[in-house]
């Protein structure tokens, strides 16, 4: 996975890159195609005093959850390491019946959002 940069790329390139999931994600089926991606977060060094003045001490991570719907985890099973970000646009294109350009605004959107949320990062071949 590559570190936390703000890279700027062109489309093409932006569309060649292999989305990795993070190995400290835990995945968690709901039931009825749902998924809840579970994940250690760091509290923030501000929050961590304030826990230490009111007497929290011990961990200084906690888990937190996101809930992906039926087309979210059909995305998140869609990255494998090996995929583009093209290939899965496209994958998920044909799963739905959509035009390309519309599954490629979804689930660029998708990405980013997860990208952000630290549960993938994006490497190049």
């Amino acid at each position: 996975m590559t570190s936390k940069r703000n890279i700027e790329l062109n489309r093409s390139d932006a569309l060649s890159c292999i989305p990795e999931k993070s190995r400290d994600v835990r995945e968690i089926s709901t039931g009825a195609g749902a998924l809840v991606l579970a994940h250690g977060v760091s509290y923030r060094p501000l929050f961590q005093k304030v826990r230490r003045l009111v007497g929290r001490t011990g961990s200084t991570t906690f888990t937190r959850k996101v809930e992906l719907d039926l087309l979210g985890a059909q995305v998140w099973n869609l990255i494998d390491g090996e995929r583009d970000v093209l290939a899965i646009i496209r994958q998920f294109a044909g799963l739905h019946g959509l035009d390309i350009k519309e599954a490629e605004v979804s689930v660029t959107l998708f990405l980013r959002s997860l990208g952000k949320k630290g549960l993938i990062g994006m490497g190049r071949r």
